[in-house]
């Protein structure tokens, strides 16, 4: 039997207008094998979870390229906490992130962070692995 697809949303928080990286991911996704469900830009972290929960996805990309993503992010988190889907959807960040910023998202809960120069076969490879060990784990934390 084949393996279930990985779903994942695709999104922009705030104000960022910076598309095109979405679209690239979304195409990307979808060659892989992948269900995408896109958001595109001006979303909530409130938006993005009840959206993330409606479609029983496994993971959220959120794309940044302002310095706000820190606050959007760590909102991020809480709401999916506050769900209690924060051991079964696995979030991942990318865009315009300083290296040194990746230890403190992963510190809150971060799985991937893909900083500017990522091929797209490394992001899909990193959220296919991570998704397959949070199935494989029941959703405890990997």
């Amino acid at each position: 039997m084949a393996e279930k697809p990985v779903r994942l949303v695709l999104a922009k928080l705030g104000l960022d207008d910076h598309i095109r990286p979405l679209q690239v991911l979304s195409y990307a996704f979808r060659d892989a094998g992948m269900e995408v469900v896109y958001l595109g830009c001006f979303q909530t972290p409130q938006t993005v979870v009840e959206t993330a929960a409606i479609e029983d996805v496994d993971a959220i990309g959120l794309s940044f390229h302002t310095l706000s993503y820190f606050g959007w992010i760590d909102e991020t988190m809480n709401v999916l906490k506050e769900k209690g889907m924060d051991s079964r959807v696995s979030v991942f960040v990318g865009g315009t992130i300083p290296p040194e910023d990746t230890s403190a998202l992963e510190a809150i809960g971060v799985r991937g962070v893909f900083l500017p120069g990522v091929s797209l076969g490394s992001i899909v490879d990193q959220i296919k692995q991570t998704v397959s060990q949070v199935r494989d784990s029941g959703g405890k934390t990997v």
